[in-house]
């Protein structure tokens, strides 16, 4: 859905000047070009989506590098993201950081989602872009997924592989530089955008592992959080959630309402104000990712009903029938030209 309200943080904005500068282009010609003065970033804290999409299609347009997000995202270090870098590097092992990401990716922006979707051989790490008005650029796609394996191999000190790849942009002629940074061939023209990463390297310690720093960068990022969802509609921050947690059976009103630090009729009431229901946002997004899950066809038909968080497969197949008057495996034949 088109949000005008959807903001991204100044330190990924700086980050994305930075390294413009770092190629040769003029940071004020790109501030121009983007319709902003060039004192903005010293009055505000963040931008708007659509802000931020037109600066990137300017650092875009004055390197002229095909791969610009990808260069970028792997220059990615912890101080990039400032208060949650820190949080994330102080954690146990990565998949403790990936779940403060979930839960402070906001601080960063609000301009994707991040889903984790555990199969057999490791845990996806899934990306849901979020844009406003203006679509995103597929640089901006790249620079996210590069950032998280940058980030992980910084930390983790392993300069490991994921074990796939998935982009929904088509293949370009040249792929090389995607297998450099990522170290395996990306699956082009994918039904989503992700980086399969190995139980092993998600149980592996980090360098900079320490409880107490985690809990003093944690207590800020809280703070900072509160104040940036004081601003925020409930039935985003409901939806970002429940995305996060899809598969876990337990993420109910209950769990949900905990999250965000409110009682269930405090949930209730707000979501009822925004004409919208907690059971309402729950189905939607269950058959927007059912439908999206359906269709890719690298995922085993058997494994959805588990990853959307379904007590068996006979209920999900009933829920899929009701949503598209068709079974899954028929779906998937039909999408699949």
């Amino acid at each position: 859905m088109q949000n005008k309200e959807i903001t991204v943080s100044l330190n990924w904005v700086k980050s994305l000047l930075l390294f413009a500068e770092q190629q040769g282009c003029d940071r004020a010609l790109i501030l121009k070009k983007s319709g902003l003065n060039s004192d903005v970033l010293d009055k505000v804290h963040r931008l708007t989506m659509d802000q931020t999409v037109r600066l990137w299609g300017a650092c875009i347009d004055e390197t002229a590098d095909p791969f610009f997000g990808l260069h970028m995202g792997e220059k990615v270090r912890p101080s990039t993201f400032h208060i949650v870098g820190y949080t994330l590097m102080n954690s146990a092992n990565l998949s403790e950081a990936f779940d403060k990401l979930h839960e402070y990716q906001r601080l960063i922006s609000d301009g994707g989602v991040f889903q984790r979707v555990p199969v057999a051989k490791g845990v996806w790490i899934i990306y849901h872009p979020r844009p406003g008005v203006l679509p995103f650029f597929y640089h901006q796609i790249d620079a996210v997924l590069a950032a998280v394996l940058a980030f992980s191999r910084w930390v983790s000190g392993e300069l490991f592989s994921p074990i796939e790849v998935s982009l929904k942009r088509e293949a370009p002629v040249d792929w090389s530089e995607y297998l450099r940074v990522f170290a395996v061939k990306p699956s082009f023209s994918s039904d989503f955008d992700g980086i399969l990463i190995s139980h092993e390297m998600l149980d592996h310690p980090l360098l900079e592992a320490d409880e107490e720093l985690r809990e003093v960068h944690e207590q800020h990022a809280k703070q900072r959080l509160r104040e940036l969802k004081s601003t925020s509609r409930m039935s985003d921050q409901v939806t970002l959630i429940l995305q996060n947690h899809i598969s876990d059976q337990e993420a109910g009103r209950a769990f949900v309402a905990n999250k965000l630090g409110v009682s269930e009729k405090t949930l209730q009431r707000k979501l009822s104000e925004e004409g919208q229901t907690f059971q309402g946002l729950y189905n939607q997004l269950r058959k927007k990712l059912a439908l999206d899950y359906v269709s890719d066809t690298s995922i085993p038909l058997t494994d959805v009903a588990t990853m959307l968080g379904f007590s068996d497969p006979s209920a999900f197949y009933r829920a899929f029938k009701r949503w598209t008057e068709s079974t899954p495996g028929d779906y998937r034949e039909l999408t699949k030209g």
